[in-house]
């Protein structure tokens, strides 16, 4: 049965596990409760940022320990532009966007000026302690209490509803992650991840190869952002945190950065501790470090291993060949 299935080409495999997981939440959401439907829609506003997350780490080679700066430029500009400039909502969510990915542009460009990895990872922690500092002070984005008002789209006002909505654009922007993940670009990105001076030898402009995943990286976490602010009726200064940013690192651990479902995986395991686990017990951060800790020890490569960056276009004969050697 196993060697039936590796037998399937990989783009199938991925299709019908995504296809199986999509129609169980869809099925289980019609008999939800309004707190379950919430907790769904946490998770999969947590896989689709850690999807993200992953375009860079897993891929890129580097340390994002400030994505949590475009989760939260996008929650809270789009809080502020529906409840305090009053804009319609549809509008707000393409300004919140731009806002977002001109805020990207401008740190990923600063962050990237050493290149070097630690120094990227050092900076935009710094740049995200910063933003998260500025929220919590400033009376006019709510301080450490938060922005909130009635943020939701009109046909998503329901706990039901927002929960349909987060679904279907998390499962779209997923699959546009997927598609970037096999796209020739992505493999020059692979390529500075493995051999940075090597591709800098052939010509090519890593600089702007880094620059470009932490646009596409930052924009999908933005939509998570909104989503989330949408989610929560508001925008709030943890959203900024760096603790998020930890998050998504510890989602894409424990599932597995090298494997196209291991973030998704890492996202549901790390969101059910956080907030069904700690219902139960105070020391649900406990169960989460020894997760980490033994995934660090023994598991290096997290629970799922499938190599997302296989090239599905490489003829049969070539894979018989190579399984040869």
């Amino acid at each position: 049965m196993l060697s039936s299935w590796k037998k399937i080409p990989q783009i199938k495999r991925h299709a019908i596990v995504g296809a199986i997981i999509c129609l169980g939440m869809l099925i289980y959401s019609f008999f939800a409760v309004d707190s379950v439907l919430d907790f769904m829609s946490r998770t999969v506003i947590m896989m689709l940022f850690a999807s993200a997350l992953n375009i860079i780490l897993g891929f890129g080679g580097l340390r994002p320990l400030g994505m949590a700066t475009y989760f939260g430029m996008g929650s809270y500009a789009y809080v502020i532009l529906v409840v305090r400039l009053g804009w319609a909502k549809p509008l707000a969510i393409i300004g919140a966007m731009a806002l977002a990915m001109l805020i990207s542009l401008g740190v990923n460009i600063l962050c990237l000026r050493a290149n070097d990895d630690l120094a990227f990872a050092f900076m935009s922690m710094g740049i995200n302690t910063l933003l998260f500092t500025m929220v919590y002070k400033i009376p006019y984005v709510g301080s450490d209490t938060g922005l909130t008002g009635n943020v939701r789209l009109a046909f998503a006002s329901s706990s039901r509803g927002n929960f349909y909505l987060s679904f279907g654009i998390s499962v779209v922007c997923i699959v546009l992650i997927y598609l970037f993940y096999h796209s020739p670009f992505a493999t020059v990105l692979k390529g500075s991840r493995d051999n940075l001076e090597r591709l800098t030898f052939v010509g090519m402009n890593t600089q702007n190869v880094r620059l470009f995943a932490c646009m596409v990286s930052s924009f999908f976490v933005a939509v998570a952002g909104i989503l989330y602010a949408m989610r929560n009726m508001g925008a709030f200064p943890v959203m900024f945190s760096t603790n998020t940013s930890t998050e998504g690192l510890v989602m894409c651990l424990i599932g597995g950065m090298q494997a196209f479902f291991g973030p998704i995986l890492g996202a549901v395991i790390v969101t059910f501790i956080s907030t069904q686990v700690s219902i139960l017990t105070n020391y649900y951060q406990f169960i989460l470090g020894a997760i980490i800790v033994f995934c660090v020890l023994f598991l290096q490569n997290g629970l799922l291993r499938d190599d997302v960056t296989r090239n599905l276009d490489e003829p049969e004969t070539n894979k018989k060949e190579t399984a040869k050697k």
